[in-house]
């Protein structure tokens, strides 16, 4: 009886076998009869012309694996740069619950849903994935970098300026950490706070004129008009470009104390140091009122040899006018005038260095590229 049992046992373990193949056969035929309907379903979408919806399906049917984990970075990355984040954020979150991926692409696919949720403005959720993202040397620097972003974005100053401070201490963050201060220096309401982080903007950027700028506007808001000529012509030696932004205030300071002589002095150094033809402008004028119309003239002239602007011009035919004898020639001038004052009236003023968005307003950051400090004086024949 034994033996004919031990006999039986090698057909038990093959019926066993061909009854479990029959059965896994069979799971696997209603799989891909399950799988043929969806494809089938996707292709008549897409006839429909209906294609987001087909690509919703197609996502559907793709398993998680070494295979397609590309397949799903990329469809999440187009979802997101076409706007459609909530689609993205689906996709990526499906890649964090998966068992069956490696630690490193749970991680981006994280690093990714933070991105999704920054693009979507969801600020408190893209948060918590980029701190918690920190903790990991892979996505360290990377992360703080959308931190930094993102808090920019909600004007939370002090977290902006901490998570900058942790990233290299290149060139850029000095100067996008000068920027911070000055910004956190506008949202305070004490004096002698909003000096001191204008001071620490100074600090990290030496060559920060909005600090400089927001310096002399505080203390001559004080009366402490020395301190504010101080401030405003550092701005010669920090980037001359932006003289013409701080003429009119440093003139009344000087105005304010009676000292025409130290302005005039200044205008001289800013002349000799080629910033700009607001400074000459300035100058002409003085001299059209102390040495006459033909100094004036002179001067301007010489100027505009060396650097030719349509500012210059029109104050040169301004010259001319003021020196005209009533009749047409002064009244052709006076059009000429006109046109060449309405020509400067239309171009732009300022442009960024980095991507080129140009306009009348000087912008700290550059409301295209959202670079810091990349906004200047426009050079040449329609500018400075």
């Amino acid at each position: 009886m034994l033996e004919l049992l031990f006999l039986l046992l090698p057909v038990a373990a093959a019926y066993g076998w061909f009854m479990g193949r029959n059965s896994v056969r069979s799971e696997e035929r209603k799989e891909q009869q399950q799988f043929s309907k969806k494809y089938a379903a996707g292709l008549n979408l897409l006839l429909s012309d209906e294609p987001d919806k087909a690509v919703d399906l197609f996502v559907e049917l793709l398993d998680v694996d070494s295979d397609t984990l590309e397949t799903h970075w990329t469809l999440g990355t187009l979802f997101r740069r076409r706007g459609e984040v909530e689609r993205a954020i689906k996709i990526h979150q499906n890649l964090i619950n998966r068992s069956n991926i490696t630690e490193y692409d749970r991680l981006n696919a994280m690093f990714e849903l933070g991105k999704d949720y920054l693009s979507a403005g969801i600020y408190d959720r893209a948060e918590q994935m980029f701190s918690r993202l920190q903790n990991h040397k892979l996505f360290r620097t990377a992360s703080r970098h959308y931190l930094l972003e993102l808090f920019q974005a909600t004007h939370d100053w002090d977290k902006a300026i901490k998570v900058a401070l942790r990233l290299n201490r290149d060139d850029h963050i000095e100067a996008v950490v000068g920027q911070l201060y000055c910004e956190l220096s506008l949202t305070e309401q004490s004096v002698s706070k909003q000096i001191k982080y204008c001071k620490k903007a100074l600090k990290y950027d030496k060559r920060c004129v909005r600090a400089s700028i927001l310096l002399g506007q505080i203390y001559a808001g004080r009366d402490q008009l020395r301190e504010a000529i101080h401030s405003y012509e550092y701005v010669l030696e920090q980037d001359k470009q932006f003289i013409r932004d701080v003429l009119q205030p440093l003139k009344a300071c000087y105005m304010s104390l009676q000292d025409e002589a130290g302005y005039i002095e200044f205008l001289n150094r800013c002349v000799a140091a080629n910033a700009g033809t607001s400074a000459v402008i300035e100058l002409s004028e003085y001299l059209f009122e102390n040495q006459g119309g033909d100094a004036a003239e002179r001067f301007i002239r010489s100027a505009m040899e060396q650097h030719a602007t349509m500012r210059g011009f029109h104050q040169l035919m301004d010259f001319h006018i003021r020196a005209a004898d009533v009749g047409n020639a002064r009244e052709s001038l006076r059009m000429l005038q006109k046109m060449v004052a309405e020509h400067i009236k239309q171009r732009p003023s300022y442009a960024c260095r980095q991507c080129g968005f140009s306009g009348q307003t000087l912008y700290w950051q550059c409301p295209s590229c959202k670079t810091w400090g990349s906004t200047k004086p426009i050079k040449g024949l329609d500018g400075e």
